[in-house]
């Protein structure tokens, strides 16, 4: 990737989007804050506009940014895959975001999603850059993210944890975080279906 991109109209879009992304995690991190003692466990609610529709606007403005970039340097199907697994991982890594304000009574909860949004968000914008024999460590990442969710609501295991209710954004991101799987999964099959072609070819000539 040419990083002078950065400074380009592809770039601009981009960090446009984060800047949208900002504005409604601090704005909706505010509101949790504010609300923060009133009553008793987590909110697990937020503002919708501040929740959707200024984040989709940044998600629309990546998605925009990193789509140029891919038409004009990379128009391959293995380009355009990882550009889909990246909108994903990018739109559950906001996902991940609200959810530190939903656990801001529970600083490790608070703590661990603060370190998987962010992380999901950058890696998300980078994914269609990144070395592609990473894909497979990301589906192990995604399947682990699933099997933890499902383990906090069904078990407690203090002080860790209490029995999580199932909410809202949860339910996305997991249902983001299986769709995401579809994608990976075509691109580590294609890395794998590459060197045998290849060989192949190498073996069939005189």
């Amino acid at each position: 990737m040419d990083f002078r991109k950065a400074y380009s109209a592809e770039g601009a879009f981009c960090l446009g989007g984060i800047a949208f992304i900002a504005m409604g995690f601090f704005a909706d991190l505010a509101q949790n804050l504010a609300a923060l003692g009133e009553e008793a466990g987590h909110a697990h609610s937020g503002d919708f506009f501040l929740r959707v529709n200024i984040p989709v606007m940044g998600i629309a403005c990546i998605a925009f940014g990193l789509g140029m970039y891919i038409v004009n340097e990379h128009r391959d199907r293995r380009h355009v895959l990882a550009y889909l697994a990246g909108l994903f991982i990018l739109t559950d890594g906001i996902a991940h975001l609200f959810a530190i304000t939903d656990h801001i009574d529970v600083p490790l909860h608070a703590a661990l999603f603060s370190v998987i949004g962010p992380f999901q968000i950058a890696a998300g914008i980078m994914f269609p850059f990144l070395p592609r024999k990473w894909d497979r460590y990301w589906i192990a990442f995604t399947i682990g993210l699933i099997a933890l969710y499902a383990v906090t609501r069904s078990v407690a295991f203090p002080p860790f944890w209490d029995l999580e209710e199932v909410e809202p954004v949860g339910v996305f991101s997991k249902a983001i975080e299986v769709v995401t799987l579809f994608p990976l999964i075509s691109l580590v099959q294609r890395e794998r279906v590459m060197p045998a072609a290849t060989a192949a070819s190498g073996a069939a000539e005189p």
